[in-house]
């Protein structure tokens, strides 16, 4: 075994910073002394110096740095804010460079949590960056035009050199190109970002350890081959790569491979041996001194233990595919004396042992990372282990075409144009070969979030396989090193005969890996299932309302919109099914066509082919369809989903390993003589054993005393209040009759309509209910056994 004094303290190291950010939140700083004076949005005033510019979709985006801030009569210093201003304001944020002071009003909130489980942490994204604070700005001025002249140049030149890539390859190929090579997401087609994600090639538009020892190697090897020493080829390298670094806006990825790229420049020009693992590491150390909540970064997580995985299981499963076997049949064909038959069998066997080491290098990446995949994205792509075997090795032709297309557009545009064309033909066939792996079965796994203790087992037992793989590994060597002493001595002895079975059981620990990894991602699959209980989820969907209610062997979704959280299907419906094992939808039920109750479910419906599946939509009776309610229908079927009406009496029922599920419809009634809206909301009755809930969408005024009047009302134990807490909804007559213990409103904090309403709590809390908001608790869940329940809240239990 290689010693490696230097890999070892940096893994100590390692061991210690994780066991701080676990145990002891190092890293988890206090709030900001701005972020702890903030309360809802805030009115604010401020200088600060420019650091970063970048363009994002609708807004432009100002980082800016030791910053003195004026708010409720106090002076702050803030070291870190961003800024968003609108793309439509043509002011004076034009004019603002890299460098510059700049004076700032405008609204100041803090980042938001995560909300429900499964979706994104934008407050501890960006504490990570030192910044916990966003301003809205109303207005800029510059206070100082002195410009940070290197950042300045290599953002207008990062801006022409998208532009150029826009226009030379459109839109679409042009904004991959900009991606892929500058890092520039603005562009970047949703769809198509999607389908990489999807089929497990999303890596490709990040600025990795790929596009960096391209650029950097590429430029080391061709000065040295021009005549340049060690010395001056890995300055000019390491300057090139650290000003390209600096342009893309280094990320995780990109940083640790700048590190080890000097490192390994830095060992060439001293003379030294350069071994991955101690670079590996010592990177590693680097950034988490600098930044120990790095650790729970995804993209830290994912970059490191893809060259981990590499480095440390790639020659597990290279024995498991007899790689070291066949590359000494092509050794042997090679010294023969060459034939046409030789040539062909000597080719055969390169083809072949480079489509082993590739599925070696990809079942080695996968397996290692398959912790952090279901953690942060709760699926796997089986297909991207044999998808990585065609994209990754034609990755360097796009990117030195779009290199060398770029420069050789400045000498000539009709050669520049030609040679760009190889990006587009490329990227081309990336698409062509993503559509084709979409369509086969099982080209998503969706196993759900893992619990720590999962992942902990999981790389526990990891290693052990692992370890065995060693000892398997040292014993084979040493039979053969005594097989090769004894045929020294005795040429007719026949060698290889004591190291055989050593060698047969070092491709055993490559089978249990895989078996064991593919066991993990079932096993947390069916950890997510329900069981013997039914579980009722009130998602934090802002100002809105979707409901997710799940037996053993049914999944439901009741409403799923927003009116102040924008594209809230695909940042927190599908997230969190996502989370929970699930990527079909039985049935999803619409109450009614107001925006708050079916934007997210007009998102999914259109996105069935990489998004959750639903399997049938429930709408109210026909009379009660408005022009919202038959676009969602036509929208449903035009992507394969059922389309069913209930009406009162209708009964959707499950019976699995606990109770019998009974979801009933009790209303609207025929012929009310209401328009469609709140008061002809579809009002659903679920039961499971002894446990009863009532959904009652919009329904208030009106709607709510036909209720009354219809007569199906019983007591309850739990009511998903009515119109988000109006004041209009529950009033004294329903809440005698419905008599809940527990009344759970979603509502958006600090909504413009002041939902929940005081009046509606007050009436709530004197009928003796128990009273949950989404506002307090984020997603709020019940669980029942039909006996006994349990409520609890995503943010705050309770």
């Amino acid at each position: 075994m290689k010693k490696r004094p230097l890999c070892a303290i940096c893994v100590l190291f390692l061991a210690i910073q994780s066991i701080r950010v676990l145990f002891f939140s190092v890293g988890e700083t206090e709030s900001s002394a701005l972020e702890k004076l903030l309360s809802g949005e805030v009115q604010i005033e401020f200088t600060g110096t420019v650091y970063k510019i970048e363009e994002k979709q609708k807004v432009t985006a100002f980082y800016l740095k030791d910053n003195a801030v004026s708010a409720a009569g106090q002076i702050i210093n803030e070291s870190k804010i961003l800024i968003y201003v609108s793309q439509n304001d043509t002011g004076q944020s034009a004019a603002v460079k890299t460098g510059n002071r700049l004076a700032v009003s405008g609204e100041a909130q803090v980042f938001d949590s995560a909300r429900n489980p499964g979706n994104f942490d934008q407050k501890t994204y960006y504490r990570r960056q030192g910044i916990h604070v966003l301003v809205w700005a109303e207005s800029i001025s510059i206070l100082s035009h002195d410009t940070d002249l290197v950042r300045q140049f290599l953002s207008d030149f990062r801006s022409a050199w998208n532009e150029l890539f826009i226009t030379r390859l459109g839109e679409y190929y042009g904004g991959t190109m900009s991606a892929i090579l500058l890092g520039e997401k603005s562009g970047l087609d949703a769809e198509m970002k999607v389908m990489y994600q999807k089929c497990g090639i999303s890596h490709l538009l990040a600025i990795s350890g790929l596009h960096m020892t391209f650029i950097g190697m590429g430029i080391y090897h061709i000065l040295r081959r021009t005549g340049f020493s060690f010395l001056s080829a890995g300055i000019a390298g390491g300057t090139i790569l650290i000003l390209y670094s600096l342009m893309i806006g280094a990320g995780v990825s990109s940083l640790r491979a700048l590190i080890m790229f000097l490192v390994r420049i830095g060992a060439e020009i001293t003379g030294r041996d350069y071994d991955l693992l101690t670079s590996l590491f010592l990177s590693a150390a680097i950034l988490c001194a600098w930044q120990p909540l790095y650790l729970t970064d995804a993209g830290f997580q994912l970059s490191y233990g893809a060259i981990l995985g590499i480095a440390l299981l790639g020659p597990v499963f290279g024995d498991m595919f007899g790689c070291g076997q066949i590359a000494g049949i092509q050794k042997k064909l090679a010294q023969k004396k060459s034939s046409r038959m030789m040539r062909i069998k000597g080719k055969g066997m390169s083809v072949l042992l480079w489509i082993l080491n590739g599925l070696s290098t990809s079942f080695a990446v996968n397996v290692l990372l398959l912790g952090p995949l279901l953690w942060f994205y709760f699926e796997i792509p089986p297909y991207s282990v044999f998808l990585n075997l065609i994209v990754i090795p034609v990755m360097p032709a796009a990117m030195g075409a779009g290199l060398a297309g770029s420069a050789l557009t400045l000498v000539s545009d009709t050669v520049g144009d030609i040679v760009l064309q190889v990006c587009r033909a490329v990227l081309w066939g990336y698409d062509q070969v993503c559509e084709y792996a979409c369509i086969l079965p099982c080209s998503r796994l969706v196993a759900g979030k893992p619990g720590l203790l999962w992942i902990i087992v999981y790389y526990l037992i990891l290693a052990g396989i692992f370890l065995s793989y060693q000892y398997f590994k040292g014993r084979k060597e040493q039979e053969e090193e005594k097989d090769e002493a004894i045929s020294g001595r005795m040429p007719d002895f026949n060698a290889g005969s004591n190291g055989g079975r050593w060698k047969k059981l070092c491709r055993v620990p490559g089978c249990v890996m895989l078996l064991f990894a593919a066991g993990m991602t079932i096993g947390c699959r069916n950890c997510h299932q329900a069981g013997n209980e039914m579980q009722v989820t009130v998602l934090d969907v802002g100002q809105g309302d979707g409901i997710h209610v799940r037996a053993s062997s049914l999944n439901c979704l009741i409403d799923g919109g927003s009116s102040d959280v924008s594209s809230v299907g695909v940042y927190r419906l599908e997230p969190y099914f996502l989370s929970q094992g699930i990527d079909t939808l039985d049935y999803v039920f619409v109450t009614h066509g107001d925006e708050d109750h079916v934007s997210g479910i007009q998102e999914m419906l259109e996105n069935q082919l990489f998004g959750i599946r639903i399997t049938s939509l429930v709408l109210p009776p026909q009379e009660y369809h408005d022009e919202k309610l038959t676009g969602l229908a036509r929208t449903a079927s035009r992507n394969g989903t059922r389309i069913l009406v209930m009406q009162p009496g209708d009964e959707i029922t499950s019976d699995g390993n606990g109770e019998k599920l009974v979801l009933a419809c009790i209303g609207p009634g025929g012929d009310l003589g209401v328009e469609p809206g709140n008061e002809t909301s579809l009002v659903l009755d679920l039961s499971y054993g002894d446990f009863d809930m009532l959904f009652t969408g919009d329904v208030e005024g009106e709607g709510e005393q036909n209720l009354i009047d219809s007569g199906v009302l019983k007591e309850y134990d739990v009511l998903k209040a009515a119109h988000h807490g109006s004041k209009n909804s529950g009033t004294e007559e329903f809440l005698g009759l419905t008599k809940p213990s527990y009344a759970v409103i979603s509502a958006g904090v600090d909504n413009r309509y002041g939902h929940p309403h005081a009046e509606t709590i007050r009436r709530l809390q004197e009928a003796g209910c128990r009273v949950c908001s989404t506002q307090d608790n984020g997603a709020i869940t019940i669980r029942t056994d039909g006996k006994t329940m349990k409520i609890y809240g995503f943010t705050k239990k309770g």
